[in-house]
């Protein structure tokens, strides 16, 4: 009774636990870091001294994508996140000291392995966070209405899949091809599958307590990250995705696929 009261009031503080400012510190210094690198084929640190202005739109865009994202399709104002004064100085400050800072040293220091890791473990708590409280934002505004409410938490757990072309069309570079419609990555994925199962709980499909269900998520999600960064695999559910798909979707390896054609 003592142990499962313990585990109860683990899962209980996992789900309800203040998400700012350590969570939200982690999400956005991985923002802001995947801004910065993904700017070093404009000009490294030439881009970023020059247009300051544009990496903090960028910054801010792919820290609240989600938000943004979730705001355009419930129909909410697009800016209403920006009267956030507080949450918007946090994410500033942090742009600066990713980019700005003297020897760059938050940046060497947000790039070595263990914050890293770190930052993308907390981050996962977040995502998870996301996804429910955007399926739940869904079930509100649109009650029975089950695509939307697992697109609410998919694009609350992967604003930026969707945000990437506008955020890279800020800083000049054109990349249609890189939207999680077109190609899903893991993140987009995760989002969707998670989203699923917090909607069949909704519905009572799945019979289990809301808590547990939820840190059995999370630590699924955590699991896979560090997958990604120690096995350096860019997408964990790809092996388990790929027997499936080739058999609902007819899905042909390259080789295959030059096999048929020949033939």
């Amino acid at each position: 009774m003592v142990t499962e009261f313990f585990w109860s009031e683990c899962a209980h503080f996992i789900m309800t636990v203040d998400m700012f400012p350590v969570f939200f510190a982690a999400h956005f210094t991985l923002a802001a870091l995947i801004v910065r690198d993904d700017s070093k084929d404009l000009g490294a640190g030439v881009f970023r001294q020059g247009h300051p202005f544009a990496m903090w739109c960028c910054t801010v865009l792919a820290g609240l994508s989600g938000v943004f994202v979730a705001n355009f399709l419930f129909a909410n104002p697009l800016v209403d996140i920006l009267k956030e004064h507080k949450l918007i100085m946090f994410i500033t400050l942090i742009w600066y000291l990713v980019n700005y800072c003297p020897y760059d040293l938050v940046y060497r220091a947000c790039t070595s392995k263990p914050i890293k890791i770190l930052a993308s473990v907390l981050q996962e708590f977040l995502r998870v966070r996301f996804i429910y409280l955007g399926l739940q934002q869904a079930s509100k505004i649109y009650p029975g209405a089950y695509i939307i409410m697992v697109i609410g938490g998919a694009i609350k757990g992967n604003g930026y899949g969707f945000l990437r072309i506008v955020e890279r069309l800020i800083r000049g570079k054109w990349t249609p091809e890189a939207n999680d419609i077109l190609n899903m990555t893991y993140f987009a994925k995760s989002a969707v599958y998670a989203s699923i199962i917090f909607l069949l709980h909704h519905i009572d499909i799945i019979a289990f307590p809301i808590q547990y269900l939820y840190c059995a998520i999370v630590a699924i999600f955590v699991v896979f990250r560090l997958t990604i960064i120690f096995g350096e695999v860019s997408d964990p559910l790809s092996s388990i995705e790929k027997p499936i798909c080739s058999v609902l979707f007819r899905c042909y390896t390259k080789s295959q696929d030059i096999k048929v054609k020949t033939n």
